[in-house]
């Protein structure tokens, strides 16, 4: 039902929960915490979050061999390249990083938890933090070359890549139809072997 009296006109600019695509100051890491998706499989997610609330994730998810990783070289190539990107999260806070090996990735993301959740003035130390958008168009923290490091440092370290994606990429929609007795739900190759033309 619509009503002249009750009609809304709003001039209010829209401010989005989401961190702006860019690279961001004053950032704070909100929050760490190990999580299990419904299949089972453990990750780690990190919130960071802009002085005004706008909040970005990260998360990381274990490595397995697949189309892309195929030998243990591949694989441990891999997990060093996802423990550097969570090692940038860590230098942050810890000037000086202890020697530890960690067998697997329920141990690595366990220690990294309760490294970052045991520093107490983690809301004291403001980041500069480089988000992206994903090829979906949604907000991200980037994952190439260095994302994130205090706002102590004068001369920053984060650099945009060409691989990083600060412009929404453009995704036309697309019109289905879901009658199932339209022509258009006919294949290509009926109508184009004329099935019109039978005698019956």
């Amino acid at each position: 039902m619509y009503n002249t009296k009750t009609a809304v006109v709003n001039n209010e600019e829209f401010t989005s929960k989401y961190m702006p695509v860019g690279i961001n100051d004053d950032v704070v890491l909100k929050n760490v915490e190990i999580k299990k998706s419904p299949t089972g499989l453990d990750y780690i997610e990190f919130i960071f979050a802009d002085k005004n609330g706008r909040e970005v994730t990260m998360t990381e998810w274990q490595n397995k061999k697949n189309m892309w990783i195929k030998t243990d070289e591949d694989l441990q190539h891999r997990d060093d390249i996802q423990f550097g990107r969570i090692m940038q999260i860590l230098n942050c806070y810890i000037d000086t990083m202890p020697e530890v090996e960690l067998e697997s990735f329920a141990s690595m993301i366990a220690w990294v938890e309760s490294k970052l959740n045991s520093i107490a003035n983690r809301s004291d130390v403001k980041l500069r933090l480089k988000v992206i958008y994903d090829k979906n168009g949604y907000t991200r923290v980037s994952n190439n070359g260095i994302f994130v490091e205090p706002m102590s440092k004068t001369e920053t370290q984060i650099k945009k890549f060409a691989r990083d994606l600060f412009e929404r990429p453009i995704v036309a929609d697309k019109e289905t139809n879901s009658d199932p007795l339209t022509i258009n739900s006919i294949p290509e190759t009926e109508t184009q072997t004329g099935a019109d033309d039978l005698p019956f």
